[in-house]
């Protein structure tokens, strides 16, 4: 969906503002004008998509740094606030924790994206969000200029978080935020000790790449379609075809709403042995009947040959 000519002037009076009160007001400018570009971006902006989280592979907990449990806490809710048109899953769907949390703890093989895809197409879910925190460490660099150089301590604060897709099993996004600090040996001594909330500066930086990492996986997310699937098909003949999708009014889907079915791509392998899928050719448009909060029941209204694990894509 292309920017309203309307709003062009809202973000060219944004960045003439940026110009005229300097970098200070950069951050939170840049915070707003992206709040407001994913709103105009969103496509099917009436239907929510689904997304997993993955378990978050928090090394600073595993480091026994005091920050561990305020990362995992923070992390959990950065994203629904930076996009609260998303429809947030995780731990409390039992198979697909155990199935994907344990896909991302081995390097990826042919089965794992099948796996995730089956999940996906299970529950409905759009897209597999995964990432980790890398334990803060302290590392000595070189700072100063010429015969005043010298060996300083300097804090390094980094993760990485990674977005699959369920229709296909192909990661889109793959980021890692970081932050690189001077500290003082005060400092450094604190978080060699686990004691980094003592340090101001390098909590900062943690909850800094918390939020950008929720606004990026948002942006990425947000751009794509909405899809759904299918769960169950009764019936022989096209005509009197019965469908469930693994969808239903907490994706904002309502009855009498028109969907295109797409059968499942061929499947082609990746550079590292992975196995994926292509979207696949429509095949037909059903019209939702009923739905419940996550489930919905639909009929087909052309074509035919539905089944299980079909695509469905908003008209």
């Amino acid at each position: 969906m292309s920017l309203q000519p309307r709003k062009i002037p809202i973000l060219i009076m944004l960045l003439a503002t940026v110009l005229l009160c300097g970098c200070g007001t950069y951050s939170n400018l840049k915070k707003s004008t992206g709040n407001m570009v994913r709103d105009f971006r969103a496509p099917d902006d009436d239907l929510k998509k689904m997304v997993f989280m993955a378990g978050l592979n928090n090394q600073v907990a595993v480091a026994q740094q005091d920050m561990g449990a305020v990362i995992e806490s923070s992390y959990l809710g950065a994203l629904p606030k930076s996009c609260p048109n998303l429809f947030i899953t995780g731990s409390e769907n039992l198979e697909a924790s155990q199935v994907l949390n344990l896909l991302f703890q081995k390097p990826v093989g042919p089965a794992d994206s099948l796996d995730l895809i089956r999940i996906g197409k299970q529950l409905g879910i759009s897209a597999v969000m995964n990432s980790r925190f890398s334990a803060i460490a302290v590392r000595q660099q070189d700072s100063g200029f010429l015969w005043f150089r010298k060996k300083l301590p300097f804090a390094w604060v980094s993760a990485t978080t990674e977005v699959y897709d369920t229709e296909t099993g192909a990661k889109y996004l793959d980021e890692t935020f970081t932050r690189e600090l001077k500290l003082t040996d005060e400092a450094a001594e604190s978080i060699r000790k686990g004691e980094i909330s003592s340090v101001p500066a390098v909590e900062k930086a943690v909850f800094e790449i918390i939020q950008e990492m929720a606004d990026t996986v948002c942006d990425a997310i947000i751009r794509k379609p909405w899809k759904g699937y299918v769960a169950k098909v009764a019936g022989t003949r096209a005509s009197e075809e019965a469908l469930t999708l693994s969808s239903g009014s907490q994706s904002g889907l309502s009855a009498g709403r028109v969907l295109k079915v797409y059968e499942p791509g061929q499947r082609i392998q990746g550079t590292e042995g992975q196995t994926f899928l292509l979207p696949g050719k429509k095949i037909g448009e059903i019209r939702i009947t009923s739905v419940s909060s996550d489930s919905a029941e639909a009929v087909a209204t052309s074509g035919g040959g539905f089944h299980v694990d079909n695509v469905v894509k908003t008209k």
